[in-house]
């Protein structure tokens, strides 16, 4: 049984908007340096070196309350300034050296960019951001991937993922379009990406097992099964479904491994003992099969299973 790629009930632009394009508090407005990141009662970065600016956007039109935030390279330490109305800014009582900014304003996309201030005149530092149509890009893109156009939402997403690439969550998007298009390779490559943000993910981890073994990449297709929790599952069907996924394909005895994690997680599972017993019959081990039968039967006498679960029991006597 191959898993399908499909949109959870949880839309891809709330998933996706819900990402912080910075962590830290805006700083107040200030010709001075503002207080630094870190608890120190000198930070390192002070010094006697100046340096001002201004934001604009791209048509020249300074940007106001827009937040430029300084981090001295070699303590990985900072402060924020903020624009005043006409976009502009300084810092005051700065150390020499190597600098990291970026500079953030609602609307507008993240800008970063490394610079060396020196003790003597520094030149002003002029940055110009561009329009952020990343919401309605993602929008775009939703409305495409709903109509079944994955080249044309993945387009969109790509834009979107290149002015920001720490929205990870477009990694996901992307790797759904190429699914649909059973272009395993490519969606492994993106479920790669959104995994190294989120790595207990189980329907990601569920999903890349499942493109893992359409590829026939099976033991790579085991460790995402692995890294999978099995005691924070509600229930065993995302096991169960991959388990069904190998042993249709003649992967007897990963299929049992995983099997025996449902089991052990979920005794009452009927469906994994009768899964459990073809996997050991497909292995031409009867002995073991013979057990895993009655106990189905005993769970399940009724079940969907139960005519094969039979004929099973009395081939093997």
């Amino acid at each position: 049984m191959t898993i399908p790629f499909r949109v959870t009930a949880t839309s891809i632009l709330a998933l996706l908007l819900t990402a912080s394009l910075a962590s830290a508090q805006r700083g107040g407005s200030s010709t001075h340096a503002g207080d630094s990141f870190k608890e120190k009662k000198v930070a390192e970065w002070r010094g006697n070196a100046q340096v001002s600016g201004k934001i604009s956007d791209e048509a020249g039109k300074g940007i106001p309350e827009a937040r430029v935030t300084f981090i001295f390279a070699k303590s990985n330490d900072g402060f924020f300034a903020t624009t005043k109305k006409n976009g502009e800014f300084s810092a005051k009582d700065i150390k020499a050296g190597e600098w990291r900014i970026q500079v953030d304003s609602a609307n507008f996309v993240t800008v970063r960019q490394t610079l060396t201030i020196t003790d003597s005149k520094n030149a002003p530092i002029a940055v110009q951001l561009k329009r952020d149509n990343s919401p309605e890009l993602i929008a775009k893109a939703e409305g495409l991937f709903k109509e079944g156009k994955n080249a044309e939402a993945r387009a969109e997403y790509m834009t979107v993922l290149a002015a920001h690439p720490e929205l990870t969550g477009i990694n996901r998007a992307i790797a759904f379009t190429y699914g649909r298009e059973k272009n395993h390779p490519e969606a492994l490559k993106y479920l790669d990406l959104a995994l190294a943000s989120n790595p207990d993910d189980t329907t990601l981890l569920q999903l890349a097992a499942a493109s893992a073994m359409e590829t026939g990449e099976f033991p790579r297709a085991m460790k995402y099964l692995a890294a999978i929790d099995v005691a924070a599952l509600p229930d065993p069907d995302a096991l169960l479904n991959a388990a069904l996924n190998l042993l249709n394909r003649r992967r007897s005895a990963d299929g049992i491994t995983l099997l025996n994690r449902v089991i052990e997680r979920f005794p009452d599972a009927a469906d994994a003992y009768f899964y459990r017993a073809y996997g050991s019959l497909q292995l031409n081990k009867p002995a073991d099969a013979k057990p895993d039968l009655e106990k189905y039967l005993a769970l399940a006498p009724s079940g969907p299973q139960a005519a094969k679960a039979k004929e099973f029991l009395d081939s093997i006597k």
